[in-house]
């Protein structure tokens, strides 16, 4: 498993900020911390020591310097140790960016949105089995109908893209030419010192070149549509049928453990603002205007990337086992609600995958039941399930949670982390009542835990006719790195015992976790980044030159 998480940086309204520099300057203070490495395929991005990796997130915009950073955990192999390392990356990477600026206007943003309205949030990833019997058949028959097309596209893709870098190249020639006859021109009546300055070549202009990424993306997209298309309905035909039925009405009701609170435009309170957008079950959330439960994007870059001459990423979809991403989860701080959606995730991940999900809740319309109990801050409204009955989603949660007790029981070989999760993820439904009516309306011993439940209370304290860009504010800071961050304040108010301690986080900070492929990729940044071996790394093999011969190596 693995994690994603999106930062912006708060600043004062008189600043003006290049994201592209503050990610130089971030990474030259983050090698200053531990060593790394650039990646093989994407310039803005670098993969630390401990198996984590830092990038530029442009997302659906072309122009870098309004991005944001982007920090993901290496793969981890328990919920506790996801927990350490995204709370360790994210000290290292407050430690590097307060390293150029001042606390006391600029600080990192753990963000939800960003500055266009996209939402964020974080996105979780699971090895899944993408699908079993015949409909495993039907994948592998459905992914070798298709490579004639993909063929044909890569091929097609490498033209436009030579035509693309030629026409850039041209228009660049001309722009330079254009600048010389007007310098020319002007010169005339200017003294030679102007004269020497008018014949500089034109600074670099961000609009050229993002127009030329624009045009290029533009023609892929056209080019790839037809497979893209055909790629889906072969998803949503054979792809994870047992964990769209059974996970569905789980990932529905889960933001009431993890969800990160929310105030829209109308000040109305969210429990979830990731959640809110969800519109489709299944789908590629980088590709049309979908906000899909189960997010295909892995599956996606490896049927299309890659030379026309290499179908290695290409063979690698016949696995059993697909890296899938969830996109349902907001950016949370309290470190119990985001141990809680790691370890039940996995619970009912693994509990589904046995096979054991026949007596799980099943919602009529799971998507709908997304939005429906991510507005519903009180606990109060009900959906409907196959069989007609309404369920609210605390009793979804706890029917999850007996079938998950009830399955651990009939096993011999459970964790002792997964009855350590299960008692956690039934005190905090226990816990877990609102009452609107009272001058407490919030369980107090969830304040500092679950996310929602503390910036509720954080707005609360507010006068109730307090205006929107105070709750705003509230809302926003929340989720700041810094000393000056609500959440952090509130932390040090309750003073709630930390789930991961300090000797822990100084390792995760420094090498990677030792069951996963992270630790070679860790290991080997250690071993050659500071060395002229040119290593280039990426999540799934690095390459690096010794004594004259390349040489790669698979994670």
């Amino acid at each position: 498993m693995g994690l994603e998480s999106e930062f912006f940086v708060r600043q004062p309204r008189s600043a003006k900020t290049d994201a592209l520099n503050d990610f130089h300057r971030l990474v030259t203070r983050l090698s200053e911390r531990l060593p790394l490495a650039p990646s093989k395929s994407n310039p803005f991005r670098f993969f630390l020591a401990n198996g984590s990796s830092v990038s530029l997130e442009v997302g659906g915009i072309a122009d870098v310097h309004g991005a944001l950073f982007e920090i993901a955990t290496p793969e981890c192999t328990s919920p506790r140790d996801l927990l350490k390392y995204q709370m360790a990356n994210e000290q290292l990477l407050e430690e590097a960016f307060a390293a150029d600026h001042s606390p006391d206007h600029w600080a990192l943003v753990k963000s939800n949105t960003d500055g266009q309205g996209h939402t964020l949030g974080q996105h979780e990833s699971f090895d899944m089995r993408i699908a079993q019997g015949p409909w495993l058949i039907a994948w592998w028959l459905g992914l070798l109908v298709l490579l004639p097309a993909i063929l044909a596209y890569r091929l097609l893709a490498s033209i436009w893209m030579m035509t693309v870098y030629a026409m850039c190249g041209i228009s660049r020639g001309l722009h330079f030419m254009l600048h010389r006859v007007l310098a020319a021109i002007a010169n005339r009546t200017h003294s030679a010192k102007d004269t020497n300055d008018g014949l500089r070549p034109p600074v670099h202009d961000p609009f050229f070149t993002a127009f030329w990424m624009e045009v290029a993306a533009t023609g892929l997209r056209c080019l790839h549509a037809p497979i893209v298309w055909s790629f889906a309905c072969l998803i949503r035909a054979v792809a994870l049928h047992p964990q769209r039925r059974a996970l569905a009405g789980f990932l529905a009701s889960r933001c009431i453990l993890d969800g990160a609170g929310y105030v829209d435009e109308q000040s109305r309170y969210w429990i979830s603002q990731r959640a809110s957008t969800i519109n489709s079950m299944i789908g590629f959330g980088s590709y049309g205007r979908t906000k899909p439960l189960f997010r295909c994007d892995p599956l996606l870059r490896d049927l299309l990337a890659g030379p026309f001459h290499s179908l290695h990423r290409f063979l690698g979809l016949f696995h059993r086992r697909q890296r899938i991403e969830l996109a349902i989860g907001d950016s949370g701080m309290c470190q119990q609600a985001q141990y809680l959606r790691y370890g039940v995730t996995s619970l009912v991940l693994d509990m589904v995958e046995f096979g054991e999900h026949k007596s799980l809740p099943r919602l009529l319309n799971p998507v709908e039941a997304v939005v429906e109990y991510a507005r519903d801050w009180m606990l109060i409204r009900t959906v409907s399930d196959l069989h007609a009955r309404q369920q609210s989603a605390k009793e979804v949660q706890r029917a999850y949670a007996n079938a998950c007790k009830k399955w651990m029981e009939d096993r011999r070989d459970t964790h002792r982390e997964a009855w350590q999760l299960l008692d956690l993820w039934q005190a905090t439904l226990n816990q877990l009542i609102l009452r609107p009516k009272e001058e407490s309306s919030v369980p107090m011993t969830l304040v500092g835990r679950v996310d929602w439940i503390s910036k509720l209370w954080l707005i609360q304290q507010m006068d109730p006719g307090a205006a929107w860009e105070i709750r705003k504010k509230i809302d926003i800071r929340y989720h700041e790195l810094s000393p000056e961050g609500y959440h952090r304040k509130l932390s040090e108010l309750v003073q709630i015992a930390p789930i991961v301690r300090d000797d822990e986080l100084e390792r995760a900070r420094r090498g990677p976790p030792g069951d996963s492929p992270a630790q070679r990729r860790g290991n080997l940044i250690r071993e050659f980044a500071d060395s002229s071996s040119d290593l280039r790394v990426d999540w799934r093999s690095a390459s690096y030159e010794l004594e004259g011969t390349r040489y790669r190596i698979d994670f």
